[in-house]
Protein backbone atom coordinates (compact mmCIF):
# COMPACT_ATOMS: atom_id res chain seq x y z
CA UNK A 1 0.00 0.00 0.00
CA UNK A 2 1.65 3.12 -0.99
CA UNK A 3 1.56 5.97 1.38
CA UNK A 4 2.97 9.65 0.73
CA UNK A 5 4.32 11.49 3.45
CA UNK A 6 3.92 15.31 3.76
CA UNK A 7 7.65 15.48 3.64
CA UNK A 8 7.20 13.99 -0.17
CA UNK A 9 4.55 16.80 -1.32
CA UNK A 10 5.59 19.60 -3.33
CA UNK A 11 2.50 21.85 -2.50
CA UNK A 12 2.54 23.21 1.21
CA UNK A 13 -1.09 24.07 1.66
CA UNK A 14 -1.71 20.50 2.78
CA UNK A 15 -1.04 18.60 6.04
CA UNK A 16 -1.15 15.44 5.28
CA UNK A 17 -1.61 13.52 2.00
CA UNK A 18 -1.52 9.71 0.45
CA UNK A 19 -2.31 7.49 -2.29
CA UNK A 20 -3.20 4.29 -2.69
CA UNK A 21 -2.31 1.58 -5.01
CA UNK A 22 -5.40 -0.33 -4.22
CA UNK A 23 -7.83 0.40 -1.46
CA UNK A 24 -9.23 -3.15 -0.57
CA UNK A 25 -6.10 -3.32 1.37
CA UNK A 26 -7.40 -0.11 3.53
CA UNK A 27 -11.00 -1.37 3.64
CA UNK A 28 -10.01 -4.93 4.93
CA UNK A 29 -7.78 -3.28 7.85
CA UNK A 30 -10.79 -1.28 8.51
CA UNK A 31 -13.21 -3.92 8.64
CA UNK A 32 -10.96 -5.96 11.07
CA UNK A 33 -11.94 -3.22 13.85
CA UNK A 34 -15.20 -2.29 13.06
CA UNK A 35 -17.04 -2.76 16.50
CA UNK A 36 -17.63 0.93 16.97
CA UNK A 37 -18.97 3.65 14.96
CA UNK A 38 -16.22 6.20 15.84
CA UNK A 39 -12.57 5.56 15.53
CA UNK A 40 -9.15 7.68 16.26
CA UNK A 41 -7.26 8.06 13.40
CA UNK A 42 -3.86 9.58 13.98
CA UNK A 43 -1.41 10.72 10.78
CA UNK A 44 2.33 10.81 12.01
CA UNK A 45 6.02 10.38 9.92
CA UNK A 46 5.49 6.82 11.38
CA UNK A 47 2.37 6.67 9.26
CA UNK A 48 -1.09 6.08 9.79
CA UNK A 49 -2.77 4.37 13.30
CA UNK A 50 -6.56 3.68 14.02
CA UNK A 51 -7.96 3.01 17.55
CA UNK A 52 -11.08 1.72 17.84
CA UNK A 53 -12.39 1.22 21.92
CA UNK A 54 -15.29 -0.19 23.40
CA UNK A 55 -16.20 0.40 27.30
CA UNK A 56 -12.31 1.14 28.02
CA UNK A 57 -12.22 -2.68 27.83
CA UNK A 58 -11.58 -3.34 24.46
CA UNK A 59 -9.46 -1.80 22.32
CA UNK A 60 -7.89 -2.70 18.46
CA UNK A 61 -5.29 -0.67 16.91
CA UNK A 62 -4.39 -0.75 12.72
CA UNK A 63 -1.14 0.60 11.68
CA UNK A 64 -0.40 1.51 8.17
CA UNK A 65 3.24 2.03 7.36
CA UNK A 66 4.49 4.60 5.37
CA UNK A 67 6.30 3.49 1.85
CA UNK A 68 9.38 5.40 1.75
CA UNK A 69 10.21 6.48 -1.53
CA UNK A 70 14.15 7.64 -2.64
Amino acid sequence: MAFLSQSEVEDDQYVFTCSLDNARNLSNILKAINFKDHAACFATSNGLKFTVENAKCLQANAFIQPVRRL
